[in-house]
C-alpha cells in the first residue's frame, strides 16, 4: 500500500509568526512534529522570534510543551503566568497566547534547545530541567524560566557546563 502524502501549510504546523508560511509536501512521519518540538529543533532568527511573540503563539502549544517536557500542565501554566482557567479556554478555543506568555514559550524552547545541545538528548534534558540545582539555590532550572533574569542564570550554568567554567 502506498504511503499518502499530505499538502499542509507550514503555518498550520508552526507557531504564528514563525518563519515561513508557504505550502509544502510532508511525509507522514514529518507530520508528527509538534509546534513546540519545531521551536526547539530549529535555530530561529531574532526577527522571526519577535514576529512570533508579537503575533502570539497558539495556546495549544501548552499541550505540546507538557508532552515534550513531561511535566504537568499546571507547571507550564505557572511558567507562562497564565491562570489555569484562562489557559484551558484559550486552548479549547484554539486562540493565541498574549505577547508575554508567547515570549516565555519562546524562551523555554530556546533554553531547551541549548540544554539538548549540552546534554545530547531530550531525556537527559527533561531530568536536568526538573532536578534541583545548587547553583540556582536549590530551584529547578525549569522553574527559573518564567523570568528573563532566571533564564539568564540557567544559560550561565549551561555555558559553564559546555565550557568547563565555574559558577
Amino acid at each position: 500500500m502506498a504511503t499518502r502524502r499530505k499538502v499542509v501549510k507550514r503555518s498550520d504546523q508552526l507557531p504564528a509568526g514563525h518563519a515561513g508560511s508557504s505550502e509544502r509536501t510532508l511525509a507522514p512521519r514529518a507530520r508528527r512534529a509538534t509546534p513546540f518540538r519545531s521551536l526547539v529543533a530549529t535555530h530561529t532568527s531574532p526577527a522571526a522570534k519577535i514576529a512570533a511573540i508579537r503575533a502570539g503563539v497558539r495556546a495549544r502549544l501548552v499541550d505540546d510543551m507538557v508532552a515534550y517536557l513531561d511535566v504537568p500542565k499546571n507547571v507550564i501554566f505557572g511558567l507562562l503566568h497564565t491562570p489555569e482557567s484562562t489557559a484551558h479556554r484559550l486552548i479549547k478555543d484554539d486562540r493565541k497566547l498574549d505577547a508575554a506568555a508567547s515570549e516565555r514559550v519562546v524562551r523555554v524552547a530556546d533554553i531547551t534547545r541549548m540544554a539538548e545541545e549540552s546534554f545530547g538528548g531530550r531525556e537527559a534534558v527533561r531530568r536536568w530541567l526538573k532536578t534541583s540545582n545548587l547553583a540556582l539555590g536549590g530551584a529547578t532550572p525549569l522553574s527559573m524560566l518564567d523570568t528573563e533574569p532566571g533564564a539568564a542564570e540557567v544559560r550561565r550554568i549551561l555555558a559553564s557546563i559546555n565550557y568547563g567554567g565555574v559558577f
